[in-house]
C-alpha cells in the first residue's frame, strides 16, 4: 500500500481557510430577527440608542433626592410630600423639589429633581398627599441610569456570532427587526462502507451501526450548517462518485478514505474539478483525511473510525470554519494533567480528557482507547493538542484543554 503524503495540522487548516475564501461561502441576507437563530452574524450587533433612553427605577417605591433620606429612622422618620403617581410608560409631568417625592413603579421613569428611589416597604402612607419614610439611600440608588446598558454605538456582538436566543433578545432590544447574517451552507452527510448498516438494525457479526452520520449531523447543525440528507453508502465507486459531483457548499463524507482497495474517496477526488487538495493529516487519530474541490463544492474525507471522524472534525474542519467566519467560540481553560501522555507517533496528536476539580485545580485526566470505540466520547469534556515536535506531557503539567461544547 502507498504512503500518504501528509500535510500538517496548521497547513490542512488554512488550506480549508483558503479554500472557502477561494468558494465564496461569505453570503449575506436580511432576515428577521426572530427568525434568525442558528445563522452567524455577518455585521456586528451596533447598538442605535443609548439604553435605556431615560433614568429607570428599578424598584417599586417613590422617587426622592437621597438627601431628604438622610437620617431617616424606624424611630425618627422623614416626612415627604407625594406631589405625583407616574404610571408605567408615561413621562412624569411634575419637577421634584425638596422635601417631595413621586410614586414609581419597577421600570417606570423617574422625574426630574430626583436621584434616588426608596423601596416601598421602608414607606409609611399617613395620608393621600403625605408618607414616612424609615431608611436613608443613596445617590442614584434603585435607579438605571441614560446609557447604563449601552450608549450609541456599542457593540453588543461582533460579526461572526452564532445566534443563539441572547443575540435575539439583544437585537430586539436595540429595534433590529431584521439583521444581516451569512447565509447557511448547504450540505449532505454520507457514510460508506459495506459493514454498515442502519441504527435501527439489530447488530450481527461483522456489522456496526451508521455512528457518524449521526454525529456529524449534530456537529454541524450546532454550527449553523443546514444538514440536507444523510446518506450509506456501498462500497462501490460510481455510486459515491455520483453522489460526490452533486452541486452543493459542503459534502462530507466518512469511510472509504484511505488506500485500501476499497478505499474509493481519494481516487474519485483525483477526478473532480480540480479535484484532490490534500490527502493526509500529520495527526493522530485522523490521518487517512482529504480536502477536495468539484466545482463549487468542498468536500471533506474523513475516516471511518468514530473517534478519528469526531477529532479530524473538531480540530481541522470546525476550527477553518470559525476562522473563515471570524467565529470566537473556540473555549479553553487551564487545566493540571492527572498522568503522563506519551506522544510516540511524530503526528500532532489529539487526546481527549475528563475534567473534574480537585481541591481548588482543575484537573484532565486522559481518555485512551480505540478509535472505534464511540464510548471514549461519554467521559470526554475536552481535548488536548499535542504538538507532534513534543514527545508528551508529563504528570502535573499545566495545559490548555478545548471543551467541548
Amino acid at each position: 500500500m502507498d504512503l500518504l503524503d501528509v500535510v500538517k495540522i496548521d497547513e490542512a487548516i488554512d488550506l480549508q481557510v483558503s479554500l472557502m475564501e477561494k468558494i465564496g461561502y461569505k453570503k449575506k441576507i436580511k432576515i428577521r430577527t426572530c427568525d434568525s437563530l442558528g445563522y452567524i452574524l455577518a455585521n456586528d450587533l451596533i447598538s442605535k440608542d443609548d439604553l435605556p433612553c431615560f433614568r429607570k427605577s428599578t424598584m417599586d417605591g417613590y422617587a426622592i433626592n437621597y438627601k431628604d433620606s438622610l437620617g431617616a429612622t424606624d424611630s425618627i422618620p422623614s416626612m415627604l410630600k407625594v406631589v405625583e403617581e407616574i404610571q408605567m410608560g408615561n413621562i412624569p409631568q411634575k419637577k421634584l423639589k425638596r422635601g417631595e417625592a413621586s410614586k414609581i413603579y419597577t421600570g417606570g421613569m423617574v422625574p426630574e429633581g430626583a436621584d434616588a428611589v426608596l423601596p416601598i416597604e421602608f414607606t409609611e402612607i399617613l395620608s393621600k398627599k403625605l408618607i414616612s419614610i424609615s431608611k436613608p439611600v443613596v445617590f442614584m440608588e434603585n435607579i438605571i441610569d441614560i446609557g447604563d446598558d449601552s450608549k450609541i454605538g456599542d457593540i453588543y456582538e461582533k460579526e461572526g456570532k452564532i445566534i443563539d436566543p441572547e443575540t435575539i433578545a439583544m437585537a430586539a432590544s436595540l429595534g433590529y427587526e431584521k439583521i444581516e447574517v451569512y447565509e447557511k451552507l448547504k450540505c449532505k452527510i454520507l457514510s460508506t462502507g459495506d459493514e454498515i448498516i442502519p441504527v435501527n438494525s439489530k447488530l450481527v457479526l461483522g456489522k456496526s451501526r451508521d455512528i457518524n452520520s449521526y454525529m456529524l449531523y449534530s456537529l454541524l447543525k450546532n454550527m449553523g450548517i443546514d444538514v440536507l440528507s444523510m446518506k450509506h453508502l456501498k462500497d462501490e465507486k460510481d455510486l459515491i462518485k455520483k453522489e460526490l459531483e452533486e452541486d452543493l457548499d459542503l459534502i462530507i463524507i466518512s469511510g472509504s478514505s484511505s488506500k485500501g482497495n476499497k478505499d474509493f474517496v481519494p481516487e474519485i477526488s483525483k477526478e473532480l474539478n480540480p479535484g484532490m487538495i490534500y490527502h493526509g493529516i500529520s495527526i493522530k487519530p485522523g490521518k487517512p483525511t482529504s480536502l477536495s474541490q468539484n466545482n463549487n463544492t468542498m468536500i471533506l474525507g474523513l475516516p471511518g473510525n468514530p473517534i478519528s471522524a469526531y477529532a479530524v472534525f473538531r480540530t481541522i474542519f470546525q476550527i477553518a470554519y470559525e476562522k473563515y467566519f471570524k467565529i470566537d467560540e473556540n473555549l479553553k481553560i487551564k487545566c493540571k494533567i492527572k498522568r503522563n501522555i506519551a506522544n510516540t507517533s511524530a503526528k500532532t496528536m489529539i487526546c481527549l480528557v475528563e475534567i473534574k476539580k480537585e481541591g481548588n485545580e482543575l484537573v484532565a485526566s486522559p481518555i485512551f482507547g480505540f478509535s472505534n470505540n464511540i464510548s471514549l466520547l461519554k467521559k470526554a469534556k475536552g481535548y488536548i493538542v499535542i504538538d507532534e515536535y513534543v514527545e508528551g506531557i508529563k504528570e502535573n503539567e499545566k495545559v490548555w484543554v478545548n471543551l467541548i461544547r
